[in-house]
């Protein structure tokens, strides 16, 4: 009967961490909720107080002239109209980013609307980040607006044995995204 019961308790102890990790930011959460106990604050205002209560003023202030440095969110019709410059960013080893640049360029509208690959971020005016979701053929692209960090567009795809690549898939579907806001000339 013990060890019937040491089993069972090694096995939920082992699949509790396998769980934990494939699914590291489920197990984060809950991790940070148990942290540390809140502090309690005491009401003397003695001088080290004070100086922690100044510092505090300060980064505030410097939080405030952050926020007011910060660029205001524009639309994202305004910003797929305007683009120019395009980089890819892949966080998956199944799809290159360089493959999914050969695909943008080979893209008659790409070429039409003026737009080029860029391998300099700081100059891009979108971001193309495409990720897979763990143990699926599930891919996802997010377009982003660098300057404002807001994501303008985004889609899915499956890859499949015998069909379009999935460079070409991101392509097709970034261009179809563009076209509703710029319209092929």
């Amino acid at each position: 009967m013990n060890k019937q019961f040491s089993k069972r308790l090694l096995n939920v102890n082992l699949t509790c961490f396998m769980l934990a990790l494939l699914f590291p930011s489920a197990f984060a959460s809950s991790a940070r909720a148990q942290g540390s106990p809140p502090v309690l604050k005491k009401q003397g205002a003695g001088p080290q107080r004070q100086a922690a209560r100044a510092a505090q003023d300060s980064d505030d202030e410097d939080e405030a002239d952050e926020a007011d440095a910060r660029p205001t969110a524009s639309d994202p019709a305004t910003v797929l109209r305007k683009a120019r410059f395009v980089f890819v960013h892949s966080d998956t080893a199944f799809v290159s980013g360089h493959e999914v640049e050969a695909s943008l360029l080979k893209r008659k509208e790409f070429k039409a609307w003026g737009m080029v690959v860029t391998r300099n971020e700081a100059q891009a005016d979108l971001v193309i980040e495409i990720t897979r979701k763990p143990l699926t053929r599930r891919f996802t692209f997010s377009v982003i607006d660098p300057r404002t960090s807001e994501v303008v567009a985004s889609g899915k795809t499956r890859s499949v044995l015998f069909g379009k690549k999935i460079p070409n898939k991101v392509a097709e579907k970034f261009a179809n995204r563009v076209k509703v806001y710029r319209p092929y000339p």
